[in-house]
């Protein structure tokens, strides 16, 4: 007789005990879903591309359609270099380089006052009356305490403190280059470190550009080097020259010329940073570049570095560094800088390239001068 109570099993219910749910889960685990937030990603492409399409707008001319294709083709290929994971690798690599090589430029800045500026009567006359006001009992390293009144201390407040060299007598030339002795055990090392970073920076530089050489390791170390000294005879002429300028309002204007002096100095930095970035943009590839070619990325990598120097300029008006300890605060402000410059300065590289590439040619000539290395 038939159990009419007995309950079939479906063709479902037979899979299901067929098979396990661990084989399931091992099957619905290879399957991609789609992301949720891919629209976040999407703003931040929009905007990105907005800001480079509103520099090159002012920075390439479009005079036909032709040109116009060819600006945003400019525009997709320096928003597909910034976005890949190869530019965050490049310019991570270089910061701590450049961060070293800020020691030897200051040293290198402080000799050259100190061996050639105080060493011309004329230009210590000039500069006398700032002087005796600021520095009433200073009768020696007289343009470097200038240098760290005028430009080092209203960039980073108490930081001359950490490079400072006093005479606490009458030294003559030779007693002025002895005094820098102790603190070349700490510049010359990392001269040599900081050489090696800017020779990061020329590989990086032709790596960018697919040149066919990135440079072999003692060739770029030299260029480096050389690269070292040429940043800090250019911080020492426009300091040089700010001094003087400062000078002359203050012979003009006083003590009244505070707001005047902050301009004189802010558009001094902006021509220096400019001035910097124009001239690494020259020397640092291992092939030619012309500087029509490459002021353009200058420009993109001065503003956003001149508007953190404006920032630093008036922000130790407000906080004081000391409430974090004087070295910490000082080595947190020159960190972030750098951190800051070394971003913005291959930004304005990988402009640069797409613009070379688009509209110069499409391979790089090598320098002769560099051939061997």
């Amino acid at each position: 007789m038939i159990n009419l109570n007995i309950k079939k099993n479906n063709y479902k219910k037979l899979l299901k005990l067929k098979y396990k749910k661990s084989h399931l889960r091992s099957f619905y685990s290879n399957i991609i879903y789609p992301d949720k937030f891919v629209f976040i990603n999407k703003i931040y492409e929009n905007i990105m591309k907005g800001i480079i399409s509103f520099f090159a707008s002012f920075l390439i001319f479009a005079r036909s359609q032709n040109d116009k294709t060819k600006r945003n083709k400019v525009v997709h290929q320096v928003y597909s270099s910034y976005d890949s994971k190869e530019f965050n690798f490049i310019w991570l690599s270089t910061i701590f380089y450049i961060l070293i090589s800020f020691v030897p430029v200051i040293y290198i800045v402080s000799f050259l006052n100190l061996t050639i500026n105080d060493s011309i009567p004329s230009f210590v006359s000039y500069v006398n009356p700032l002087v005796k006001t600021k520095f009433p009992n200073s009768t020696e390293n007289i343009f470097q305490s200038l240098f760290n009144a005028l430009v080092f201390e209203r960039f980073i407040p108490g930081g001359n403190s950490y490079f400072i060299t006093e005479a606490k007598q009458e030294l003559g030339t030779l007693g002025k280059i002895y005094a820098l002795i102790p603190g070349s055990f700490i510049a010359i090392p990392s001269l040599y470190i900081s050489s090696g970073g800017y020779g990061k920076l020329i590989s990086a530089y032709n790596y960018i550009f697919s040149h066919n050489k990135i440079g072999s390791y003692w060739g770029n170390k030299i260029k480096g080097l050389g690269i070292v000294i040429t940043v800090s005879i250019l911080l020492w002429v426009f300091s040089t020259v700010n001094i003087f300028a400062q000078t002359s309002l203050w012979n003009t204007y006083g003590e009244n010329n505070k707001w005047l002096s902050d301009l004189l100095y802010l558009l001094f930095a902006f021509l220096f940073l400019f001035f910097l970035f124009l001239i690494l943009f020259k020397i640092t590839p291992s092939f030619k570049m012309k500087f029509k070619d490459s002021f353009r990325g200058s420009l993109i990598s001065t503003l956003p570095t001149f508007i953190l120097v404006v920032i630093y300029t008036y922000l130790y008006k407000l906080i004081s560094y000391d409430k974090f300890g004087s070295a910490v605060g000082f080595f947190f402000s020159v960190g972030f800088f750098i951190n800051w410059y070394i971003y913005f300065m291959f930004l304005g590289i990988i402009f640069n390239n797409a613009y070379y590439k688009n509209y110069v040619s499409s391979r790089t000539i090598p320098k002769k001068v560099y051939a061997f290395l």
